[in-house]
This record gives structure tokens, sequence and C-alpha cells, in this order.
């Protein structure tokens, strides 16, 4: 099985190349297309099939996610951290919870997990009040992690 050495000076085995020929001359459906971006860490070319109309940032973006290179290892990584921990935003204090609080403050709770993931800040507590606070914050094994605190205070005087 021989090598061919692409544009980027790296070397894709032949069948590999075949392959991504194949695919690209392969039929579109309708409303689809391909398209060429670039890893935005090493700058490797890749092709994306894609809904007609996404401009070449968009596509780029894409590319990186799917390239095999560390720097968008880790960067696809961290999207997908982010990503996982706004949905978990979503589910405790959204519509799903039990006792939902305002949007407002659930998009600073996003913004926040942004600022986290880009090592911006280590984290955030908020006191939305009536006994709710909200906390996001990094976790030692990097993660990001999301708690909802509900304190019940009764007090009795006689």
């Amino acid at each position: 099985m021989g090598r061919r050495k692409t544009d980027g000076g790296y070397e894709i085995p032949e069948d590999e190349l075949r392959e991504m020929e194949a695919e690209e001359n392969r039929e579109m459906p309708e409303g689809l297309e391909s398209q060429t971006g670039y890893c935005r860490f090493c700058g490797q070319g890749g092709v994306v099939h894609t809904v007609m109309g996404w401009n070449q940032d968009d596509v780029n973006e894409a590319v990186t996610c799917k390239c095999s290179c560390e720097a968008a290892k880790e960067y696809t990584k961290s999207k997908e951290r982010a990503q996982n921990a706004k949905s978990r935003i979503e589910e405790l204090f959204g519509l799903p919870a039990e006792k939902p609080i305002d949007q407002d403050v659930i998009n600073i709770m996003f913004r926040s997990v942004d600022a986290i993931e880009s090592m911006a800040m280590k984290g955030i507590t908020i006191d939305i009040g009536q006994g709710i606070k909200a906390k996001v914050s990094k976790a030692p094994k990097g993660s990001v992690k999301v708690e909802r605190t509900e304190t019940q205070k009764k007090t009795y005087e006689e």
C-alpha cells in the first residue's frame, strides 16, 4: 500500500485518498453541499457536507472539530464539556426544573460556562433568592460542575 503526499505535506494512505475522492464525487441530496474548510490550529484542510448557506467560519469550525491534531481534539473536548454543562444548567434551572428561574440568570450562567472553559475564571455562585443558589465551577478533573442548592429556613417566635 503506497502513500502520497498532499498539499499540506501530510502523508495519507492511498486507500484513504481514494475513499476521500469517492466521497467528494458522490451526489449530494438536495439542499446539501460539500464545502472545504481548514483546521484553525494546524491548517489541515477537510471537506464537510453542509446545508447550503454555511459561511466559511462555520465550515472551518466543523473541519476543526473533525481534525485529528491534538489542539483540535482538546478544543473539541472543551466545546463538548461546555455544551454538557449548558444542558445541565437548562435541566436544573430552566423550564424542565421543578422551580425554574429567570432566563436572564440562566444566560449569565451560560456565559460563565464559556468563561470557565476559557480559563478566564474558576467559578461563580449566584444567589437567586428564595433560598436558591446556583454554582458553576471547574472541577479538579477538568469537567464543569453545575450545582443547585435550595435551603429552607423556618423561624418560629412565640
